[in-house]
């Protein structure tokens, strides 16, 4: 009965904290969460206009090619780097009182989760647009991808946010290693199918290669991923095991480091 108290405790604190960071954040603004999909649309366009007209990518319908790459890097990307600091930034609240700590960034990460999910509307009317028809596949696909993505980000958050409590310069590294080496290293603005074959393997080590061209085959091709995702799989099983491990066995110094 207790834990079932605690455990219900730490959703409520989970839903609310998503929630209203997800509310603060357009609180008096115009547009409110347009602003979530101004970003990745203007970027993506500018990616556009650069690459396929100045660069010259030749790879047909290469805008939603773009899109449905972009989208969910952005998830990825801006989970990373809000939440690495997390730990740190509350520093006062986790040395007042006791909650589950790992609500922290697990609430950030489903904060951006969630402008995701309500980010793939936006895409689906332009795949109408363009003449793409989706089909039931979606119903299957994006609950599967949503969960391998989640895991994912969440397994390499807990990990990044617990080291940062005692190595500050993470937060920074992070930033800088996502944005400037990741974000290159995978197929979001170039599919993977331009990528040279000798190169092809490398490429898929890397987990967020195999997860974005996964969404792209669901988007454009209406195709639940495979075996191709197994990179994304097997990382994401890795990184949750290892964050909530190394998480568990951090978090009782926290207060004392921060």
């Amino acid at each position: 009965m207790l834990r079932n108290r605690q455990a219900r405790r730490a959703y409520d604190l989970l839903y609310l904290l998503t929630f209203r960071e997800l509310k603060l954040r357009y609180q008096d603004t115009v547009l409110g969460f347009g602003w979530s999909l101004i970003r990745p649309l203007l970027q993506g366009a500018v990616l556009y206009v650069v690459l396929s007209k100045f660069i010259r990518i030749d790879v047909e319908d290469y805008g939603l090619v773009l899109l449905a790459g972009l989208f969910p890097w952005t998830w990825f990307q801006t989970s990373l780097t809000l939440a690495v600091g997390s730990f740190a930034a509350n520093g006062a609240l986790i040395k007042k009182v006791y909650f589950p700590r790992a609500v922290l960034p697990l609430a950030t990460v489903l904060n951006n989760g969630v402008q995701y999910a309500l980010s793939i509307p936006v895409l689906l009317v332009l795949l109408l647009v363009a003449g793409y028809r989706p089909d039931w596949t979606w119903l299957i696909g994006v609950p599967y991808l949503l969960l391998v993505e989640a895991a994912l980000i969440m397994g390499i958050v807990l990990f990044i946010a617990s080291l940062d409590v005692y190595f500050r310069d993470l937060e920074h590294l992070t930033d800088v290693f996502v944005g400037l080496i990741w974000f290159y290293l995978t197929p979001v603005i170039y599919p993977l199918s331009i990528v040279p074959d000798k190169y092809h393997d490398w490429v898929l080590l890397n987990p967020m290669a195999s997860l974005i061209e996964g969404w792209r085959d669901l988007f454009l091709h209406n195709q639940v991923p495979g075996v191709d995702l197994w990179p994304a799989l097997a990382f994401a099983a890795g990184a949750a095991a290892v964050g909530t491990l190394s998480f568990r066995s951090m978090q009782g110094g926290f207060a004392d480091a921060l």
